[in-house]
């Protein structure tokens, strides 16, 4: 039987979530979680032999965490941007910055401020990696501009579960999407209807490379309440009463100057970071049996935390339907990166297909992302 999250549920989520979208504090997570950069530069930030976080580069993978009103590192690193650099730093013996964390999990520093630098690292260590300043910064010469996004989280705040699976309502039997026949895809392919440019451009079918732009918003939206808006979450629920809308915004620099290909990431549960708890699938029965997966959309309009089902915008071109198995990797569409940003993705069920799942860019990453061809 299928599962969903009930309308009720649903309402006491997203009020809650709605009221916490705009700015969560700094203490309200208190768990580990990575950052990642996009931008500019993109990668993952790691941390030097002395905890100085970097993007790119050799060293190890960073890990942070907001304790005490403070953020800090596994080292026990008080993070704190320089009075007199404007470099981000976490040491010993310093009090702290003021850092906030939005609903969507940009950091902030000065409270309001998005914006940060990345300019190469010089002197002793250097590899190629970059350093992060504050915007503030003085001669910004070889720097690019980036935003800072906390993910891969270690624990159970911010609606994040930790162990445990979907809620187990049993759903209603209809469903609201176009069936489109496809076969099923390979580990790389894909089973998508239509494509807005022809993939010439060699087009990655994950993450792996740290370039990549996750959904800044996600919105689920259900036609058993129609005119509810449940806000801003950070699960996607679909199934034949729930659909989830995702807002991408791609960067107007390079390397988003030319093809990009939205992928749907769909590991094995077993593999899945802790951080992103369980997925629940309804399984293969469902596509097997009545021709099923998920069906992907680019809408005409960009979705906000306000939108309900009956608000949607409409379809502006269909992905078709793509059967999904666990341990694979999907190519859902190409497009040219700058046609139009931001951009909303549609989710939704065909043959009663249902998949919940916490969108997660851990060491093994789940969901729906956009990476720029080469």
């Amino acid at each position: 039987m299928s599962r969903f999250l009930s309308t009720v549920s649903m309402f006491t989520m997203g009020m809650a979530l709605q009221a916490s979208a705009a700015v969560i504090t700094r203490q309200s997570p208190p768990c580990t979680f990575t950052i990642f950069a996009n931008g500019g530069i993109n990668g993952t930030v790691r941390q030097d032999a002395i905890g100085e976080p970097r993007i790119g580069g050799t060293f190890r993978q960073g890990l942070f965490l907001f304790q005490n009103e403070t953020m800090m590192d596994s080292l026990n690193h008080t993070c704190l941007i320089s009075s007199t650099t404007s470099q981000l730093q976490c040491t010993l013996g310093l009090p702290g910055s003021t850092f906030l964390l939005t609903g969507n999990f940009a950091i902030l520093h000065d409270e309001t401020d998005s914006n940060w630098l990345a300019c190469p690292a010089s002197g002793p260590g250097q590899d190629g990696s970059y350093n992060i300043y504050s915007n503030q910064k003085a001669d910004k010469t070889g720097c690019q501009a980036i935003e800072l996004q906390a993910g891969g989280f270690g624990c159970a705040a911010l609606g994040r579960p930790s162990t445990s699976s979907a809620p187990s309502e049993p759903t209603a039997s209809s469903t609201h999407v176009n069936q489109v026949s496809a076969t099923p895809a390979s580990t790389t392919s894909s089973t998508t209807a239509t494509s807005t440019s022809a993939p010439s451009a060699a087009c990655p079918t994950d993450i792996s490379s740290g370039i990549f732009q996750f959904p800044h918003l996600i919105v689920p939206t259900s036609n058993q309440s129609p005119n509810t808006a449940f806000g801003n979450s950070y699960k996607a629920y679909i199934s034949p009463i729930n659909s989830t809308l995702f807002n991408f915004d791609i960067p107007m620099m390079a390397p988003y100057t030319g093809t990009c290909s939205l992928v749907f990431l769909f590991p094995y549960a077993s593999e899945l970071d802790p951080s992103a708890g369980k997925y629940y699938f309804s399984g293969l029965e469902e596509e097997e049996g009545e021709n099923g997966g998920l069906g992907f959309a680019l809408l005409s309009g960009v979705a906000t935390a306000g939108t309900t089902y009956s608000t949607t915008p409409a379809v502006a071109t269909d992905y078709g339907k793509t059967v999904i198995i666990p341990g694979n990797n999907y190519t859902i569409a190409t497009f040219p990166c700058q046609n139009k940003t931001p951009i909303t993705v549609s989710a939704t069920s065909v043959g009663n297909v249902e998949l919940d799942y916490f969108q997660d860019s851990a060491p093994k990453p789940i969901g729906l992302y956009i990476v720029p061809c080469a």
